[in-house]
Parts: structure tokens; sequence; C-alpha cells
């Protein structure tokens, strides 16, 4: 009943990626939903091609023909969870609420589905076969430079919170590395509301002082 549940939602969210999806990319969609939820109950080494298959209700020629590996379809299943995790840019008017809120989706996307334990099943594995390391390498690529985030951190710099010539991928990595260091290295849950104090500790409770000076 979880696997089901959980199933019906991660399909869901990946098909709303793009509206009017044609019946064959709806069944890819439910596959890589299919991919994530195993992940998470069973880990990578537990999860088999024919285990997804059964679960997506499709053939085993149908997932080989998508993905000619298991790596390959695992690597695209995370990966395409990450994106639906997205959330999309907040505009309230104040750039460090909007980091903040952004954060915390993406703290609950990880906690409170499949997610972050698919995430956990396939880096703990990745070590051992090269091929799901790179899908890996490509996720972290993918998360850090097409993140919602990194708009709004350049915005934040413009504002003064940081100095102008913070380094932006630094800034990125201590604001998306902080819930993925609790979730793979402490393995402790995560918790979304902790967003604002990360936020405060990036950027402070307000424009910085040089900034003030060179704006008077």
């Amino acid at each position: 009943p979880i696997l089901a549940r959980s199933l019906v939602l991660m399909s869901t969210e990946i098909k709303t990626l793009s509206p009017g999806r044609p019946r064959d990319e709806d069944a890819t969609a439910t596959i890589l939903a299919a991919t994530l939820c195993l992940l998470a109950e069973r880990g990578y080494a537990g999860t088999s091609t024919a285990d997804v298959a059964a679960a997506a209700r499709a053939s085993k020629a149908t997932v080989y023909r998508r993905w000619p590996s298991k790596a390959a379809l695992v690597g695209e299943a995370v990966l395409q969870g990450v994106r639906a995790a997205h959330a999309a840019p907040y505009r309230t008017g104040d750039v460090r609420e909007d980091i903040a809120r952004i954060l915390e989706a993406k703290m609950r996307a990880l906690s409170e589905g499949p997610l972050g334990a698919a995430i956990t099943a396939v880096v703990s594995h990745a070590a051992y076969e090269p091929e799901l390391a790179a899908a890996v390498e490509m996720l972290n690529a993918g998360v850090r430079e097409h993140s919602a985030l990194r708009p709004l951190v350049e915005e934040a710099k413009r504002q003064g919170l940081a100095a102008a010539d913070a380094d932006t991928g630094l800034m990125l990595d201590l604001l998306l590395g902080a819930p993925f260091f609790q979730l793979l290295v402490r393995q402790v849950p995560l918790d979304p509301g902790s967003a604002r104090a990360l936020v405060a500790l990036v950027f402070g409770q307000g424009p910085r002082a040089d900034h003030d000076a060179t704006a008077r």
C-alpha cells in the first residue's frame, strides 16, 4: 500500500514537469516513479529492473527500450525526482524569505517522500559502480547549477546581503550542502523549519555595512 500511494504521487509530480504528455511519456514517468519508490524501500542492490517493471505494470522489454542498464534507469529516476522537487521561484519581495521557502520545499521533498531514501541508496552504492557514480555526478551538477536558488543568490549579492565578489557557487554549496550533509552523513531527519536559520547564517539579518556605506 505504501509503495502504491508513493508511486501515484511521484508519477503525478514527474508528469507535471511537462503538461500534455503523450501516453508513452506517461509510461516513462510511471516507471521512473516506481524506481524511486523501490530504491527507497529496498535499496539499490535490492531493486531489480524486473521489480521496477512489475511495480509500474510494464513489460521488461518496455523498460529496456528506454534504459540500457539498471544504473541508467536509476540515474534518470533520481534526476527526475530532484527536478520534480525543485520549487518554482518565490517572489515575496524579500529575497531571504524567497530562498528560505525554496529550501523548505527541498527539505520536505527529501524527507516526506521516497526521494531522500532513494538518493541515500544510490550514493551509498555509487562507489562500486562507475556508471552509477557518473549519474550521481550529473545529479550534483544539476542540483547546483540549475537550481532556482542561483538567481536569488545573485539578487541577494546585488542587495548587499553578501559581498559583491562572493563566490555564488560556494554559497549554493552552503545552502544546498547542509540538508544533504544531514541526509547522507549525519543521517538525521531533515527539519524544513531550519531553512530560515540557514539563510540567516549565510546572509545575516540585513544589508552588509560596507554595502550601506557604498550606497551613501
